[in-house]
């Protein structure tokens, strides 16, 4: 299914809002889903602004990724999801498009002792990594202690699902966290 954004221009630098245009949504619109729809992933970044991706509809496609404070910055819809295990924990990536620009939104726990019998410590980090171009522009990481991780059910149920993770750069958040 073809990814489409429902605003005008890309952004123009690291994780700067694309305005929503009057076409994407309802005035009185919030960046948390609504009741009715499914929590896929849900965070605060530094800041105090949301990331959100909520189930819109029944089927596949039937999503979106939500940015910004109270009303959306930025709103896009179709997306994919991708996932793979780790010894010890495990990745999931949910990206979405506009132009050349991708969001994808990651939750991730990575294995970070391997020493016989002591503990795992697995760093454990979810957020959202922009790329232009394939190329990193920008990271932000969840600033928030309620963090609702991708669910990989509701993931499955709202996404098409993709061979391969749509980035490995998301190891710049375990070198951020630790």
């Amino acid at each position: 299914m073809e990814q489409r954004a429902e605003q005008a221009p890309p952004p123009a630098g690291p994780l700067s809002p694309v305005p929503v245009t009057a076409a994407s949504g309802s005035p009185g619109r919030t960046v948390e889903c609504a009741s009715g729809e499914a929590e896929v992933f849900s965070c605060k970044v530094a800041g105090g602004k949301r990331i959100a991706i909520c189930g819109t509809g029944t089927g596949r496609g039937d999503a979106e990724y939500r940015f910004g404070d109270g009303e959306p910055e930025l709103v896009l819809s179709g997306g994919r999801w991708a996932s793979v295990p780790y010894s010890g924990g495990g990745e999931a990536q949910v990206a979405f498009a506009s132009g050349d620009t991708s969001y994808v939104v990651f939750s991730r726990i990575v294995r970070t002792n391997f020493a016989a019998g002591e503990p795992n410590d697995p760093a454990i980090s979810d957020g959202v990594i922009v790329l232009e171009d394939k190329e990193v522009i920008g990271i932000q990481l969840c600033d928030d202690p309620d963090v609702a991780a991708i669910d990989y059910d509701l993931a499955e149920a709202h996404f098409p699902r993709a061979d391969d993770l749509f980035s490995w750069e998301t190891d710049l958040a375990e070198r951020r966290t630790r």
